[in-house]
């Protein structure tokens, strides 16, 4: 099965080795979110798992990942069940960007 993975974030792009796309649709034979993270790798051999989970399996607090267009930060999210034709977005916050 095929999952879409996107980003319009320049350093997950140069992560990903993406200098010039922002998105791919990557082959997987994962059953859930979680190993298709770990099956996915940056341009170090690094999984992305390892680059969005702290030590406590918790989403690192300036990243933020979509999954079918839902936002979630918590570690059981990573749990669901994927399929041929989902999309995964990967976005870091921004600094500066608070209204006040």
């Amino acid at each position: 099965m095929k999952i879409k993975l996107q980003t319009m974030d320049p350093q997950m792009k140069k992560v990903l080795g993406w200098e010039r796309k922002t998105e791919d649709e990557i082959e997987t034979q994962a059953e859930t979110l979680a190993d298709f993270f770990r099956q996915v790798k940056d341009t170090d051999g690094r999984p992305l798992y390892d680059r969005f989970m702290d030590d406590n399996d918790i989403i690192i607090a300036n990243s933020y990942v979509f999954f079918n267009c839902m936002a979630f930060l918590k570690r059981d999210d990573f749990d669901r069940a994927i399929k041929d034709g989902d999309k995964v977005i990967l976005l870091r916050a921004l600094a500066g960007c608070g209204a006040g």
